[in-house]
């Protein structure tokens, strides 16, 4: 419905002319079905990511992010469609661009390598998922454990906990790290406060 506006995208001129896919011979069409989901996938779950954003945005603006258990989840859910929607972007051009490697160039059939079996491809594909397989399975198990155990703590977090010099909460500023006020006015507790600790 906007003027020019098929022929600026696709052909970068307000002037182009675009080519509908039945002007094509039928060999030269690609999988019209796989292209048109993979492409709405893509597209959908982008909007659902920016549906996520702006949602963050306006419950935090509201003071609510940390309480609101329903938005939690749907970050959850909303977790693997980045890599999804990479996926379905890939499908799309790949697809989208059949049966051409190089469109006008050379065909797909005529860029296959006639010197690699499909036997090596198959191996090499399944050698690649195994070590993946194993490398990310490993990960997540190790992650998973370490979200089972839950933080650790050196101290009960309800403890009373001293600091200064050789204590867990040591804090940077030396002068911070007095639990009591001193008396300048009496000189025998300034010379007690200079004392070093043990």
């Amino acid at each position: 419905g906007i003027p020019n506006l098929g022929s600026l995208i696709l052909t970068h001129s307000l002037e182009g002319q675009v080519t509908g896919l039945k002007d094509f011979a039928a060999e030269d069409r690609p999988n019209a079905l796989i292209v048109f989901w993979s492409f709405r996938v893509m597209v959908g779950l982008g909007m659902l990511m920016v549906l996520l954003s702006l949602t963050a945005l306006w419950l935090r603006k509201k003071g609510s992010l940390y309480e609101s258990s329903w938005f939690h989840k749907f970050a959850i859910i909303m977790g693997p469609t980045g890599y999804i929607a990479l996926l379905a972007g890939w499908v799309t051009t790949e697809v989208g661009r059949q049966p051409w490697v190089v469109y006008g160039v050379i065909r797909t059939k005529d860029g296959l390598s006639h010197t690699v079996t499909a036997d090596q491809v198959g191996l090499s594909l399944i050698i690649f998922v195994l070590v993946y397989t194993v490398v990310f399975g490993a990960g997540i198990y190790y992650m998973l454990r370490l979200i089972k155990l839950g933080p650790a703590f050196s101290t009960p977090l309800d403890a009373v906990q001293d600091t200064g010099p050789g204590h867990f909460k040591t804090p940077l500023r030396p002068l911070s790290a007095v639990e009591e006020s001193i008396d300048t006015t009496d000189p025998s507790a300034q010379n007690s406060k200079e004392k070093p600790h043990d």
